[in-house]
């Protein structure tokens, strides 16, 4: 079955860890689904957490589908520095923190 378009009824919003903190209706799970929908390629995609918590409410079982959104970000050239970072780190080391001693605990997580 095709992923249904979301229906911006906002339900979504009320367990979304990204809105709670920022309150910005542009970083809200259905702010992101009007963006996505509309082919706005933004490193504000960046602060999802993919959690999808915003499926828990949603009456439309919409799948913001985070993950592919930001690889076709990644392939247009949408990255913000510490994205491009963790997938280098990634692809060199094999984790996103970059080389690490057995053991260590790494002191900053590069991320989105």
């Amino acid at each position: 079955m095709d992923n249904p378009p979301c229906i911006e009824c906002g339900l979504c919003r009320e367990v979304c860890p990204i809105f709670e903190v920022l309150r910005r209706e542009h970083i809200s799970p259905r702010g992101l689904a009007i963006l996505a929908e509309e082919g706005i390629a933004s490193p504000v995609f960046y602060q999802c957490t993919l959690c999808r918590a915003c499926r828990t409410l949603c009456p439309v079982d919409h799948d913001p589908d985070g993950e592919r959104l930001r690889a076709r970000l990644v392939a247009r050239g949408v990255e913000t520095e510490a994205n491009r970072e963790m997938i280098a780190n990634i692809r060199q080391h094999g984790n996103p923190f970059g080389p690490l001693e057995e053991g260590e605990i790494p002191k900053r997580l590069t991320c989105c």
